[in-house]
């Protein structure tokens, strides 16, 4: 028992960062720590046997995707969990010029990437965000390498274009 406990603690302390940022891009930085530690209660409550830690990553992160998933769903709307997760990013302070441009762009980034499908938006995060490989999106996403490799290139295609668009507009 006491050597589960060490590996979920050393699983805990080198996942936990990764799997935040990844729920921040779905739910936003205020829910996503509290979708974390769920998905880590539930960890504790499977059977780990044998599962390789990177087996044990893939799960936490499907499982935080689920969790993100289903309070997106409970809010009824994304455009309202985006603002709220663009207004708690912001800077509270005033910033440097070039930093304020960089912090609008993110911005304009998170707004643009809600635009997007949800199977497309969280192949970009965690490739982007996570440098997962293709492989390893597939196997956090349950579905085939092909399919991530569509849905990345097709959401850079439509980020790409949103951008173009919002951007020649102003």
């Amino acid at each position: 028992m006491d050597l589960e406990r060490d590996r979920i603690r050393t699983v805990f302390h080198e996942q936990y960062p990764g799997l935040c940022r990844f729920l921040t891009g779905i739910v936003g930085a205020s829910g996503a720590p509290d979708l974390a530690q769920e998905s880590f209660l539930r960890l504790c409550g499977a059977r780990l046997g044998e599962i390789s830690d990177d087996e044990i990553r893939f799960w936490l992160f499907r499982v935080g995707r689920n969790l993100a998933l289903n309070e997106v769903n409970r809010e009824n709307t994304r455009k309202r969990l985006w603002r709220r997760a663009g207004e708690a990013l912001s800077f509270k302070r005033p910033a440097p010029e070039a930093e304020l441009e960089r912090s609008e762009q993110r911005n304009q980034i998170r707004r643009l990437l809600a635009k997007l499908p949800e199977h497309q938006r969280s192949a970009l995060l965690l490739r982007e965000n996570e440098d997962m490989s293709y492989r390893e999106i597939a196997l956090v996403l349950a579905v085939s390498e092909a399919k991530v490799k569509i849905d990345i290139y097709r959401g850079r295609e439509k980020l790409r274009e949103l951008w173009n668009e919002e951007n020649n507009e102003m």
